[in-house]
């Protein structure tokens, strides 16, 4: 009954936000039929009455999730319940910001407190929709257990609200990491967004010089867009193109609800200056962030063709092209690239070849130390 209530206040809240959106688009719709040359006066005076009518009912329907709230236990927290929260976080989390809901998923670091040898640590970072339990897989459990043994190393996982700014997620990461006692070396491992939101807690860490940034050696992202995402950029194609009539206009509306994370994953954002003062529909993206110099980067991306393939495809999701930066730092000296084939965007995380590759990298490039 809990975990119910916890998903009925966070789902009434979205139907209650999405309602009032709904009815605003019905309303300008039926403006633009019932006045299609906009003339000042000649508005239908009954339908405002019956706009009001149907927000104030979804207004009601918002008090659901005050009631789910009182049912809410926030010591359980079932991976069902879990689950659904990471998708609507994805999706809206920006609106449950908006609404100051307890339906958004804060930001956290599981353990925060490490052994007093300990000479490393992994941090991994999930990406859009999911959750710190995508990690729980052997193939990472088998990675773990050797970076134990080889480099002394705990491992920690990321929990995040996925639907805010990546610059905004980049920029708690690097607060968190700055007020979490550290050991000496530091990695992260970034699946998808979750690459470029360790890359926006390195621009951020190094801008406000933070010590711990000086601890950072390795920053892996896997699947990562850092040139931006292709689905994205199609989806922000075809809500532009509802601007074509007065009549398709209004829908717009409902399109750009989708999150301020979904929407930066276009050019692969990492800063706020690169969103900031820029149309939520811009087609072309703004200057990029430079690669840390002072960090070993390894981006590695997936194609679903087979090995020999002369143009490979994507992973699904991110083209090779992206995942792999080529355009945007071609002579980078510190950037390992690497192309896995028939790899999938989504099973990557539980891939052990990759994995294999990535303890391979990290004693390659001195991870291990002395």
């Amino acid at each position: 009954m809990n975990t119910l209530g916890r998903n009925v206040g966070g789902v009434a809240q979205l139907v209650t936000r999405f309602g009032n959106e709904i009815v605003d688009v019905v309303q300008d719709i039926h403006g633009a039929v019932a006045n299609p040359f906009n003339v000042r006066g000649a508005e239908y005076v009954p339908a405002p009455m019956v706009y009001q009518a149907i927000r104030y009912g979804f207004r009601q329907l918002g008090n659901v999730a005050a009631l789910a709230n009182i049912l809410r236990d926030p010591s359980k927290d079932r991976a069902e319940s879990l689950s659904l929260q990471s998708v609507l976080n994805g999706i809206f989390g920006q609106l449950y910001v908006e609404q100051e809901s307890s339906y958004a998923i804060p930001m956290r670091l599981t353990p925060n407190e490490f052994k007093a040898d300990t000479k490393v640590l992994i941090v991994f970072v999930h990406g859009l929709c999911l959750n710190d339990s995508c990690w729980n897989t052997p193939a990472v459990n088998a990675f773990t257990h050797w970076a134990e043994h080889e480099l002394n190393a705990e491992v920690a996982f990321l929990r995040y609200n996925t639907g805010q700014h990546i610059s905004d997620n980049g920029r708690k990461l690097a607060g968190l990491l700055a007020h979490t006692p550290l050991p000496e070396q530091v990695i992260l491992i970034g699946h998808s967004m979750g690459g470029l939101v360790s890359r926006s807690a390195l621009y951020h860490g190094r801008e406000q010089e933070s010590p711990w940034v000086d601890k950072l050696s390795h920053l892996i992202c896997l699947g990562s867009p850092h040139q931006g995402a292709v689905l994205e950029r199609l989806g922000n194609y075809l809500n532009n193109f509802l601007a074509i009539s007065s009549y398709t206009r209004p829908l717009m509306r409902l399109g750009n609800l989708r999150s301020e994370g979904i929407r930066d994953l276009r050019f692969g954002y990492l800063a706020e200056k690169q969103w900031r003062a820029r149309a939520v529909d811009a087609k072309h993206p703004a200057p990029i962030v430079p690669l840390d110099s002072k960090v070993e980067h390894l981006f590695i991306a997936g194609t679903t063709s087979a090995v020999g393939t002369q143009h490979p495809k994507g992973d699904w999701l991110v083209d090779v092209s992206s995942g792999l930066a080529e355009r945007y730092y071609p002579q980078a000296t510190n950037l390992t690239r690497k192309l896995f084939y028939r790899m999938g965007h989504m099973l990557m995380i539980e891939e052990p070849r990759l994995y294999q590759y990535i303890q391979e990298w990290l004693v390659q490039t001195g991870a291990a130390g002395e």
